[in-house]
């Protein structure tokens, strides 16, 4: 061994061929440090009490409710408002529908808007069938295709 060791050695390193081999003294070893972990199973009842306080009284607003149905947070409140306002007629074939068989759609492509909360509006948003929101979603991206 020793005589690899001199065979091999450059200064203060070794080196073979083309490859730079290091002393294994240049690299320190990380200290292990023990961590403490949970054991439900130890916690007290007035501990487990005062978490569950704690979990219930934090505050809960609806703005950040989201049930997971819809795509965006806070757009079933929209959808809501719409219908509302305009009930479940077809904007463009004026068919009346179950609430249920119509869709939402931005009269203005939300891509449009710099700022995505101005593309929300209640001036912006109206009631479409599927099949109408279909044909408007594909002329929609053939205008976007051609202004690429």
């Amino acid at each position: 061994m020793p005589e690899i060791m001199r065979r091999y050695r450059k200064g203060n390193t070794f080196l073979y061929k083309s490859i730079l081999l290091e002393k294994p003294s240049k690299y320190t070893a990380k200290r292990f440090v023990a961590r403490t972990w949970h054991n439900p199973s130890t916690e007290t009842a007035q501990v487990r009490a005062e978490k569950d306080r704690m979990k219930r009284e934090s505050l809960f607003t609806h703005d950040n409710a989201w049930i997971g149905k819809e795509s965006r947070p806070g757009m079933m409140d929209l959808r809501e408002e719409i219908l509302l306002r305009d009930g479940p007629m077809c904007a463009r074939c004026k068919d009346t529908f179950h609430p249920y068989e119509v869709q939402v759609d931005h009269i203005i492509r939300r891509a449009k808007f710099k700022n995505p909360t101005d593309a929300d509006r209640l001036e912006n948003l109206q009631v479409l069938c599927t099949h109408c929101h279909r044909a408007k979603t594909k002329i929609d991206r053939k205008v976007l295709s051609r202004v690429r």
